[in-house]
């Protein structure tokens, strides 16, 4: 706290007194003088024995907290958090270590044929003449052929959308912050389960608008605990995975489905639409998108990393017609286009039947890794479905998490803790995700499983456990 009021003191040049204490109070967390999980000072005292008033630091906590340094509860007061980015690299891994055999990143389970029909349609583009894709720098949309095929592949899952209320994207990741940059800004509240991927919270930090969790359960959202807080809140839009949401593989079915989106209607709330999992389901699909029952209010968000191949960054973005072109100008500041090359590619692998040909051996690949899981972890499993590219495992109370994630690396396992899907407030559950797309043989596959199983059902060494957070 003297380096703040310094910090302060020292100023000379009339400079914004909340701005000099966010740049002190964030430099002490950058050094670790500040650790996660720290409180800071009550406001009312900390205004006190700096000399400033009490909303120069009220404003100083929430711009901590919009760059997420903080996390303010409310009741509880103003605590230190480790930024969405610094929890994902410590939860799941940006590099492949050969010797580590990696569960903590959702992929597919990649093949030879994938790696064939790849090259087999790059031979092909290297030999066209007439290659537009690689010249063209608009349409910002997409072209118009892509945009065709784009919405036949999601009537397949469910949705019938019209090629001019469809957006090409670099991936569902960037769809979902489009839809979001359309409809939110500080001092907005945007709803997500209690648990939800990670590109969402680091979204809320980038624009500012306030994210808070709903109450979920082994079917996804509850209704109830939504419709509460529309009742009492004003809410922007709700951020939801119906289909084998991440991380806990939950599937909501038809009914809830149809009462979130009656919800949203009632109180008029846009549902953007997470479904990149979606085409896993095929013929188990046990309802149409949310979107479907709701499409003046919907975007919906696809793509092919999760299905068709993870290097296929193309996604779809179907959106409420009178808001398409807000998003598509959003889009051009942002990236301008999705890349048209991929857009072929993924056209081409659509009209040729190769995208449903690979979503198919997907599913068939996957169901073979989750039975592999249930046989090795049933009796730890929290949440999982045979067409998931992930489980959700509840983690034995004689485990400290941190200490399970370091005894299971230290075995050269790395699995993800909950922490980057908890949104502002939310409680740390006793789990781990297990991804199953690791690049493995069966074999070493099922001794990872058998070498977790092990692990948990053991019990840690008797000490502190100091594994860096």
């Amino acid at each position: 706290m003297r380096n703040w009021k310094e910090a302060l003191v020292a100023d000379h040049g009339g400079g914004s007194k909340y701005k000099l204490l966010v740049t002190a109070i964030a430099t002490d967390i950058e050094r670790g003088e500040l650790k996660d999980g720290d409180r800071l000072p009550p406001q009312r005292l900390l205004a006190a024995e700096l000399g400033i008033s009490v909303q120069t630091v009220t404003n100083a906590y929430k711009e901590l907290e919009r760059q997420g340094w903080v996390r303010c509860e409310v009741g509880r007061g103003s605590f230190v958090s480790r930024r969405i980015s610094e929890r994902v690299a410590t939860s799941m891994l940006d590099r492949g270590e050969h010797a580590l055999l990696d569960f903590s990143t959702v992929r597919i389970v990649h093949t030879e044929l994938h790696d064939r029909y790849w090259r087999q349609t790059c031979a092909e583009l290297a030999v066209e003449h007439e290659q537009p894709w690689i010249h063209a720098c608009r349409p910002i949309a997409g072209f118009e052929h892509h945009r065709e095929v784009g919405a036949r592949w999601l009537a397949g899952l469910g949705l019938t959308v019209e090629p001019r209320d469809l957006l090409l994207t670099n991936g569902t990741s960037q769809a979902i912050f489009l839809a979001l940059a359309s409809l939110a800004g500080p001092d907005d509240l945007v709803l997500c389960e209690s648990c939800t991927d990670h590109g969402v919270i680091g979204t809320a930090q980038v624009l500012g608008f306030k994210l808070q969790g709903v109450d979920a359960d082994r079917h996804g959202l509850d209704p109830e605990h939504f419709e509460d807080l529309c009742g009492n809140e004003r809410v922007t839009a709700l951020v939801c995975t119906p289909n084998l949401n991440n991380p806990t593989s939950s599937l909501m079915p038809d009914s809830r489905r149809r009462e979130i989106a009656e919800i949203a209607r009632r109180y008029g709330v846009f549902v953007i639409e997470d479904d990149v999992y979606g085409p896993l389901l095929g013929d188990g699909r046990e309802a149409p998108p949310i979107s479907h029952y709701l499409p003046e209010l919907s975007f919906y968000c696809t793509s092919l990393t999760k299905s068709v191949l993870t290097g296929l960054r193309l996604g779809y973005l179907a959106m409420p017609r009178r808001l398409a072109l807000r998003t598509e100008s959003i889009f051009r500041v942002n990236s301008w286009m999705a890349a048209p090359l991929l857009g072929e590619i993924a056209t081409r692998w659509i009209e040729r039947g190769r995208a449903a040909e690979l979503v198919n051996l997907q599913r068939n690949l996957i169901a073979g890794r989750q039975a592999a899981v249930t046989a090795e972890l049933g009796d730890y499993l929290r949440g999982n479905h045979p067409a998931s590219l992930s489980a959700w495992l509840e983690v034995p109370e004689h485990w400290e998490l941190d200490a399970l994630q370091h005894e299971l690396r230290e075995r050269g396992i790395a699995l993800t803790l909950p922490d980057p899907f908890l949104p502002p407030g939310s409680q740390r559950p006793r789990a781990m995700r297990l991804c199953i797309g690791a690049e493995c043989g069966d074999e070493r596959l099922r001794k990872g499983l058998a070498s977790i199983r092990d692990v948990f059902e053991q019990y840690p060494e008797i000490h502190e456990f100091r594994g860096a957070r």
